[in-house]
């Protein structure tokens, strides 16, 4: 999933439950109309985008369930039960990830998304002012930079990293990058 949450990725998350938007609302306690306009293209509030994001894992969605699932149909309710038991997320022992857990792993992928395409700005600038300057060393390193930052960058929401563990590692790649490109910065200058 990309740093901004389209119509498109709403519907995606919803269906992956087979839950209708009105059922969909009712169990994230978001507002009935407001998934509606969220799927017409209203760009939803940065508090509503995070709980949709987060309903993409099942063990969120599971907590949700348990707490407003007597708001849906018996036979939703049942359906996307069966979804989410086939999907949930276990933590490294073997345990559901209760909600907490989940909403961290959310919220440090958004920040890892930003902090890598804030370091892809200033690569690309530094990248310029290579080419600029005719230096192609400093511009074909740049590159290969920006390069590994996307592949650390596209990794972030893969299911495999959906741990703290494996944030910890792509968070650790990423201010490597970024230690390197504040260097290059300073020389730059």
């Amino acid at each position: 999933m990309g740093d901004e949450l389209t119509p498109q990725d709403i519907k995606r998350i919803r269906g992956r439950y087979g839950l209708t938007q009105q059922a969909f609302a009712r169990v994230l306690g978001i507002g009935e109309a407001s998934i509606v306009r969220y799927e017409n293209g209203q760009k939803p509030t940065r508090a509503n985008a995070n709980l949709i994001r987060a309903a993409n894992i099942p063990a969120f969605m599971l907590d949700c369930l348990e707490r407003d699932g007597s708001r849906i149909t018996q036979d939703q309710r049942e359906r996307t039960e069966r979804i989410i038991y086939s999907e949930v997320m276990f933590d490294e022992d073997g345990e559901v990830m209760d909600i907490n857990d989940i909403y961290e792993i959310t919220l440090t992928q958004e920040i890892l998304n930003e902090q890598a395409a804030e370091i892809l700005g200033d690569l690309s600038r530094l990248r310029r002012a290579a080419r600029e300057a005719g230096d192609e060393v400093r511009e074909t390193v740049y590159e290969d930079v920006a390069r590994q930052l996307w592949i650390a960058k596209d990794s972030i929401t893969d299911k495999e990293n959906e741990n703290p563990v494996k944030l910890a590692e792509i968070r650790g790649q990423i201010e490597g990058l970024a230690r390197f490109v504040a260097k290059s910065s300073v020389r730059a200058a």
